[in-house]
């Protein structure tokens, strides 16, 4: 027996084109656990199921695993659906304890990350904050205040960057060891050249 899944026709010329059951459910339940308004799109992928994409108002997408158990349809979020805002204040709170006066901006109102991955989040002046993500879900949080440490930090490392990162860390490595003209301290001796 064949089941078909109940997805809409995206090719449908009709301006209100109906939610199949699975796209509704996707998205009431996302629209609950998010706080905020969510849809969902699905198209079939074959006889055994479904690719589904849900998106939230800011446009933020999130990709959906959609399986078959039986005759009904489980779903999940691929990855970790984080909430901004709780993470802004807690950055906020740590650079108030510091006596910092930055405020952050995590971006989107809700991201999705792979354990293992991390957030940045930029400080209003300059400067970075860091939430790392673990596999248990369990979040850490690097600040690097300084404008350009952040930025360095925080910088999209594409493949032909990360090429010309390798060639100046192996550029550097071969300097390793040359003398620069300066007298080198060895140290134990106080900094006192010996006579």
């Amino acid at each position: 027996m064949l089941t078909l899944v109940a997805c809409r026709d995206h090719g449908a010329t009709s301006e209100h084109v109906r939610a199949s059951p699975l796209e509704t459910a996707i998205a009431r339940d996302l629209t609950a656990r998010l706080h905020a308004p969510v849809t969902a799109s699905c198209v079939q992928a074959g006889t055994i199921g479904a690719k589904c994409e849900a998106k939230l108002g800011d446009g933020t997408k999130l990709p959906i695993e959609v399986r078959s158990e039986g005759k009904e349809w489980a779903w999940r979020v691929v990855g970790l659906v984080i909430d901004t805002a709780p993470i802004v204040a807690y950055v906020n709170a740590t650079l108030g304890d510091l006596h910092v006066a930055q405020q952050a901006n995590c971006g989107p109102a809700a991201i999705v990350v792979s354990p293992g991955e991390r957030v940045g989040c930029k400080l209003s002046g300059g400067g970075m904050a860091f939430v790392h993500f673990a596999k248990d879900g369990t979040a850490s949080l690097e600040l690097d205040i300084d404008p350009a440490a952040g930025s360095a930090r925080g910088e999209v490392v594409t493949p032909a960057r990360d090429r010309e990162l390798t060639a100046i860390s192996k550029a550097l490595e071969n300097l390793e060891g040359e003398s620069d003209g300066e007298e080198e301290v060895v140290p134990g001796d106080g900094g006192v050249p010996s006579p």
